[in-house]
């Protein structure tokens, strides 16, 4: 288990999606807030500072799933569920 538990929850949350729409199907990004490569990601950044959401926070094209679920499995429901819309 590494010391980051979102990296945790990212990587068994990729692998449900994976298993679910295929290796061609998912274009997974796991973003450390801490790290430079937030800046690319800065309207979501927006969005969580602005509602006060609490991580982890998960967004589908800009869209905003889940937030301050840390559990993957709840995670992955939400997501099945926005993307049967």
């Amino acid at each position: 288990m590494s010391e980051d538990p979102y990296f945790d929850i990212a990587n068994k949350l990729e692998g449900k999606l994976v298993k679910k729409y295929g290796l061609d199907g998912v274009d997974f990004r796991y973003v450390d807030i801490s790290s430079p490569e937030v800046l690319e990601y800065i309207d979501e950044v927006s969005t969580i500072v602005e509602n006060r959401l609490p991580l982890p926070y998960v967004s589908i094209n800009g869209s905003p799933v889940s937030w301050g679920i840390d559990d993957a499995e709840e995670i992955f429901i939400k997501i099945v569920n926005f993307l049967n819309l």
